[in-house]
Order: C-alpha cells, then sequence, then structure tokens
C-alpha cells in the first residue's frame, strides 16, 4: 500500500510540475507577442520618422509630405545606441545600423532622407558593379487664395506684401504644379567605399517659366566628402516643421549652393563637425553713384558648423565667414569688408517616440544679410559703395519658432513663426525695401495612405519698409501630393 502511495503521490507532482510548465510556456508565449508587437511599433515609428520628419534642403507633412522648400526628414533615432539583433535575425545587408541612421542625422543636407526608405528598397542593382540606382520624388498640385494682392503668385514671400497699393491689392486664386520634384541617386554597397554615392534632383518651380526644369541638387560623396550643389552648411532644416508653402523657411540662413565640404563624427555618433568652402553671392553690392568697378571677393564663402545628438533633441551651431569687395577700376580705389554670419538652431522632441516636437532658431549678419530667405527674396545688398568708394555693410538678425503635432496615425497639425529686421541700414538703402518682415503658418495635414497626402494652411505676413511704411496679407493654400 505503501509503494501504491508513494507512486499516486509522484504522479500528482509530476501532474502539477508539468501543468506549471504548461502556463509558464503559455506566458512566455504571451510575452514573446508582446515583444513582436512592441518591435513592429518601434519599426513602424522609425518608418513614420524617416518618412514624415524634417534637416532635408527637410525636409514636411505625415509620412513623407514635408514643407515646400524645406521638405526635411531626418532619422530621428535614439543616440543610446543600444538596438541589437539576435543571433536567429541576420542583419539585412541594405539596412542601416544606428550608427547610420546617426551619422545621417548629423549630416543633415536635409533633402534625399524623404524619399530614400531605411532599406533602400525603391532601387535596383547596376549588374556586373556594386552600384545600386533609386528614383523617387512626388507630384504636388497647390491652390492658393490670397486675400490681399500678395505679388507673388506661387509662394508667399514677404518682400511683395503689398504697402500703399504697391503691388495692387486684391484677392485671386491660383493653382499650380511647380514644386512637383523627382531625384536620382546611385549608392556603391562596396564596403571598400563606405557613404560613396551621387545624388540629383530636380524640380519645376522657375517662376520666369513654371515649365522648365530646375536643378535643385547635385553633389557626390566620398567617405566624409561632399562636393557639388545642395544646402548651405549654415542651413537647418531640421528647425522646421511641415509647411506646404514653398516659401516656408522665411527667416532661416544659407540656401543651395556649390560647395565643398568635409565631415567628421565622434566614435559615438552622436557629435559631428564640418568644413566647407562655398560659393556667395559677392555682386550683392549697390552701387547707387554708378562708380567704375566690379563686386567681386577673393576667396570663397569659409563655414564651420557643429551638430550635438541628444535623446530627445538635436542641436546645431555654425558660422560662415566671406569677404565683401569693390574691385575699381579708371582710377577708383578698391575697397573691401569681412561679412559673417553666425546662428544656432535645433529641434526638442516631446514625447519619447518623438512623434512630436518644438523647432527653433536664430542668426546673426553682419553684410551677410542675404543669407536670410526675408532678405534674399526681397533684393536687400549685403552692403553699399559710398561716394568716397568706402563699403558701408548692412546687419540683421532673424528667428524662427515651430510646432508638429500629431492628433493621430492620419492627422498631424503644424505651427511656425518666423521673423527678420534689419538691425543696421547704410544710408543709401532704397526706401521701399523691406527691412522687417514676419510671417505666420498653421495647417493640418491629412495622410490618405502612403501614396496621397493633402493639407491646408493659413498664412499671415506683416512687411515694414525701410521708409517705415507697412503692410500685411493673408492667404489660404490646398495642397494635394502624390508620392512615387
Amino acid at each position: 500500500m505503501a509503494g501504491q502511495d508513494d507512486t499516486a503521490s509522484l504522479r500528482e507532482e509530476l501532474d502539477a510540475q508539468r501543468q506549471h510548465l504548461a502556463e509558464q510556456m503559455r506566458l512566455l508565449e504571451a510575452q514573446m507577442v508582446d515583444y513582436q508587437k512592441q518591435v513592429e511599433r518601434i519599426n513602424d515609428l522609425e518608418r513614420r520618422l524617416i518618412e514624415a520628419e524634417a534637416v532635408g534642403d527637410t525636409g514636411t507633412v505625415a509620412q513623407g509630405a514635408s514643407t515646400a522648400d524645406a521638405r526635411v526628414a531626418d532619422t530621428s533615432q535614439s543616440t543610446a545606441g543600444n538596438e541589437t539583433l539576435s543571433e536567429e535575425e541576420p542583419a539585412d545587408q541594405w539596412a542601416p545600423t544606428v550608427a547610420d541612421k546617426n551619422q545621417q542625422l548629423l549630416a543633415g543636407e536635409g533633402r534625399s532622407a524623404p524619399y530614400v526608405d531605411e532599406a533602400f528598397t525603391k532601387s535596383v542593382p547596376l549588374f556586373g558593379s556594386s552600384w545600386r540606382l533609386g528614383f523617387g520624388g512626388y507630384a504636388k498640385v497647390d491652390v492658393l487664395h490670397d486675400f490681399s494682392g500678395t505679388g507673388n503668385e506661387q509662394e508667399f514671400v514677404l518682400s511683395t506684401i503689398p504697402v500703399d497699393g504697391n503691388p495692387p491689392p486684391g484677392s485671386y486664386t491660383n493653382l499650380q504644379a511647380s514644386e512637383t520634384r523627382f531625384h536620382l541617386e546611385a549608392r556603391n554597397t562596396n564596403p571598400d567605399f563606405a557613404d560613396n554615392s551621387f545624388y540629383v534632383e530636380f524640380d519645376f518651380f522657375d517662376e520666369q517659366n513654371p515649365s522648365s526644369v530646375r536643378l535643385r541638387h547635385a553633389y557626390f560623396r566620398y567617405g566624409r566628402l561632399l562636393a557639388g550643389r545642395t544646402w548651405s552648411l549654415i542651413t537647418e532644416l531640421r528647425q522646421l516643421p511641415l509647411i506646404l508653402d514653398f516659401a516656408s523657411g522665411d527667416s532661416i540662413l544659407g540656401g543651395r549652393t556649390e560647395q565643398v565640404r568635409y565631415n567628421t563624427v565622434s566614435d559615438d555618433n552622436t557629435f559631428g563637425w564640418a568644413f566647407a568652402l562655398e560659393n556667395f553671392d559677392d555682386a550683392a553690392i549697390a552701387n547707387p553713384h554708378d562708380l567704375s568697378g566690379t563686386s567681386r571677393s577673393n576667396f570663397p564663402r569659409i563655414t564651420v558648423g557643429f551638430t550635438k545628438l541628444y535623446d530627445r533633441a538635436i542641436w546645431s551651431t555654425g558660422g560662415a565667414v566671406t569677404q565683401l569687395r569693390f574691385n575699381g577700376t579708371e582710377g577708383q580705389p578698391d575697397s573691401d569688408e569681412l561679412a559673417y554670419t553666425f546662428t544656432t538652431a535645433g529641434r526638442l522632441y516631446l514625447d519619447s517616440y518623438k512623434e512630436n516636437f518644438l523647432g527653433f532658431g536664430i542668426g546673426y549678419q553682419s553684410g551677410s544679410v542675404t543669407d536670410v530667405a526675408t532678405f534674399a527674396n526681397g533684393g536687400i545688398p549685403n552692403a553699399v559703395i559710398q561716394l568716397d568708394g568706402g563699403l558701408d555693410v548692412a546687419k540683421s538678425w532673424n528667428t524662427q519658432i515651430g510646432l508638429h503635432w500629431e492628433w493621430n496615425s492620419k492627422l498631424s497639425s503644424n505651427f511656425s513663426y518666423a521673423y527678420a529686421r534689419l538691425t543696421r541700414m547704410p544710408g543709401l538703402f532704397d526706401p521701399d525695401l523691406i527691412r522687417t518682415g514676419s510671417s505666420l503658418h498653421a495647417n493640418l495635414i491629412y495622410q490618405y495612405n502612403d501614396l496621397i497626402t493633402a493639407g491646408i494652411e493659413y498664412m499671415y505676413g506683416n512687411r515694414e519698409n525701410v521708409s517705415g511704411r507697412d503692410g500685411d496679407a493673408q492667404r489660404i493654400q490646398f495642397s494635394l501630393f502624390y508620392y512615387f
């Protein structure tokens, strides 16, 4: 009897252990399912951040539609660098590492990222070589209704806001497809040639001839070297939210220009700096006395920039120095002045998923006011040649703050305020030139699917001239994107 009792007891213990093991297995399976959901959520957020944010050129509309001329996106990854792959999950040979993403984030040129997914799947191999070729872009149609007769019918340019009936006031409506753009990118996948690529992008935003193709970017990378035409090193598009108006960066600095740049990053890929020689508009010198000579500098603009990545922030700062020079002829003496620009800008994420953020930027310019979009669009010169041949330089400052907010997976809103002001005006400045400009943009954007995105935006602007006369304007814009 004792043996039977022992056997029964052992069977009961065995059954209990089996039930306990089965329960542990069920819990483990549930944890694995939860883990997989979290992984899918992280992957989806990373994809949305790459496609939806924006720097770049910025970078701007849920999942890919970004600001008109600042359609910028960064990889927006945590800088902790703790993402790993298990031994059972080999890495895709095209998938970038966290270090790769941080390097892209540090670079911040701002224009290729919105159209390049993580795996570079929108590409084909060039057989017989280690190169792959990708093609992409979007078609965009805008319907603009201006309430005030603003002089530019394609973008909300502050210097064209009517002042005392010039341009003539009065509402109008305009339709355009000029922002439609496309790009080609070639990448060398040979590991011996890391970060070896070529990128070219075009649109149709030639205001004189809307049917003409316009070159936006054309540059190559070879390791740390970048050479060609793209955004200036002092242009920080990641400060901008997702604005529909093409002139959304009313007070951003720099612009697209020809350059030779060297980039480098820290070992942990959270800090980077770059040095560049850039083209500069040295002819933006007014000559009201029609003195004999030519405006030309002896050397290109020298630019330095730094970027630091934090867990929930991006911060960058930089500066540029160049020469303003009037080369006199027929006995007119030469004259020159040093021109410089300083800027600091960045982005502060408001949640751990990095879906919502505040963008900010501020800059100061001496003899380089054309670095500010507001003044460049308004034809403001960097300096004036005085009767004695000396250069009288203009000075200014600019700032911008913006908010990107996602209401849900389909709807998002963006708000931006920009301000720029000349703090020093040469005495011979045209009194009808713009001295101060400010703008406010607010929109609601709906992403129907990965191909179609639509949005509506309200904008308000104010302009004050050198003479003190001012004016304001309002506009509404509806935009429809088709991504390919």
